[in-house]
């Protein structure tokens, strides 16, 4: 018999091509496809589509680059050739990129599975009619579901439909990749660190100042400890944390080597290590997509990983979220910190991402504060929030100066109340080390000859 030539590139990571159940389909082995060229980077995709045959791509996830930039590129250079991406979550800032990419169209994976199986019956009743040996199974992307395929939808409206189909289930651009990090760390978890991500949704509410505080305490109780400042373009982490010449989250990408120097610090000086944000601002966006997996090689090294988010909220906050074990939520005392926190978690369940991991903190906070925990955790509709003190000077000439260890020692009950953060954060035997690490040590009762702000 004579075999099928092939007809289609699927790109998708290798995990995923060897077990095809992660795409939401039934094959068992998308490599013993006849007409399938199975493609785990986006050269080798760019590769063989540029074959004789090839009449469609499909995009689904990548090894190496973002699914939606591989789509791109294979659009680029052939733009009359079909090209899908075919995604688990979609919303209306993916579909709206994917269309200035010229992507003939955005399918969600239950989409995708339906139109895998149409297209087997469709390819095996071609491959009968010439004399071919079928084996396995495709889709085939038409703007419709269900519909042959080449069906065009009267100005995109199907592809559109797809995108609202998806978008209650969607976050800032999650794709089928994040799907598969996210099942890898579903395994390999046991044993694994704790990441922590802390976020916000107003700026100057003390995100830095709370990830610095976290990061410290927990590697003063001999947890090994990385800081990773995920705010790209304006991170200060490297500041508080007192480290002059930080390793930054391009070199570290440039140069994954760093990741072992930087453990090895950790252990030997008893101080959170740090992957500090990009010395160039133009950096940020290029490897904001980095990140999901800086974190996920993290994991297996370290006891604790914080991550701190920045203000602005982007696809980097969605990474970060969907790479957290926990989320520590901050807000301050100002009412318009409140709405801006309730509008950036109404996003979230919108979208379809958990909140149920979130720890809410009201930070900042004094005795004559317009914003309680109590204001807060009732616009939350009931979800608990905690009360973090106003650090004051102490934050500003202590933290501000690198000094985080004379914060801890000194006697500012923001210390301890980040204690109690980490309470709901860490294992109990993790927040036991933390404890008697601060009430084994002296800490003082003045900052510069003057009382700590209490």
């Amino acid at each position: 018999m004579i075999s099928v030539a092939k007809r289609v590139v699927l790109c998708a990571d290798e995990e995923s091509l060897r077990n095809p159940q992660l795409l939401g389909l039934e094959e068992s082995n998308l490599q013993a496809v006849s007409w399938i060229e199975c493609c785990a980077t986006a050269e080798e995709c760019r590769r063989a589509a540029r074959r004789d045959g090839i009449e469609e791509a499909w995009v689904v996830s990548c090894d190496d680059m973002e699914p939606l930039n591989v789509a791109a590129a294979l659009k680029y250079d052939d733009p009359c050739k079909k090209v899908y991406l075919a995604c688990a979550v979609n919303n209306g800032s993916l579909a709206s990129r994917a269309s200035l990419a010229k992507v003939d169209g955005v399918l969600s994976q239950a989409c995708f599975a339906d139109r895998f199986v149409f297209a087997k019956s469709l390819w095996g009743e071609r491959s009968q009619k010439v004399g071919h040996e079928e084996e396995g199974s495709s889709f085939d992307c038409g703007e419709g579901c269900g519909k042959e395929p080449g069906a065009q939808a009267a100005n995109g409206a199907t592809a559109r439909v797809e995108a609202d189909e998806c978008e209650s289930q969607t976050f800032l651009g999650l794709d089928a990749s994040a799907q598969s990090r996210k099942e890898r760390r579903r395994v390999s978890k046991e044993g694994a660190g704790t990441v922590v991500a802390v976020v916000g949704a107003s700026g100057g509410c003390g995100k830095s100042t709370i990830a610095s505080l976290l990061a410290s305490l927990c590697a003063r109780a001999g947890l090994v400890t990385l800081a990773i400042d995920a705010d790209l373009q304006f991170g200060d982490m490297h500041r508080m944390l007192g480290v002059h010449e930080p390793v930054r989250m391009d070199e570290v990408v440039a140069n994954p080597s760093l990741m072992t120097r930087l453990n090895e610090d950790a252990k030997s000086t008893g101080k959170p290590s740090l992957i500090a944000a990009p010395a160039r601002l133009e950096s940020s966006e290029e490897i904001a997509g980095e990140l999901p997996d800086i974190i996920d090689a993290a994991r297996g090294d370290y006891d604790v990983v914080v991550a701190c988010a920045g203000a602005f909220w982007s696809e980097i906050h969605a990474r970060l979220i969907e790479s957290a074990d926990s989320v520590v939520f901050l807000m301050d005392a100002r009412p318009t910190s409140l709405e801006a926190t309730v509008h950036a978690v109404e996003l979230c369940a919108r979208m379809g991402l958990a909140t149920s991991g979130f720890v809410y903190a009201v930070n900042k906070h004094e005795r004559e504060s317009l914003l309680s925990a109590v204001d807060a955790s009732c616009a939350l509709k009931g979800s608990t929030a905690i009360e973090l003190s106003n650090g004051r000077r102490d934050v500003e000439e202590l933290l501000g100066a690198g000094f985080v260890q004379e914060f801890i020692e000194s006697k500012n009950p923001l210390t301890d109340e980040t204690v109690a953060l980490l309470e709901r954060i860490l294992s109990d035997e993790q927040v036991k080390r933390v404890s008697q690490s601060l009430s084994s040590k002296s800490r003082r009762g003045r900052l510069f000859g003057r009382k700590a702000k209490r």
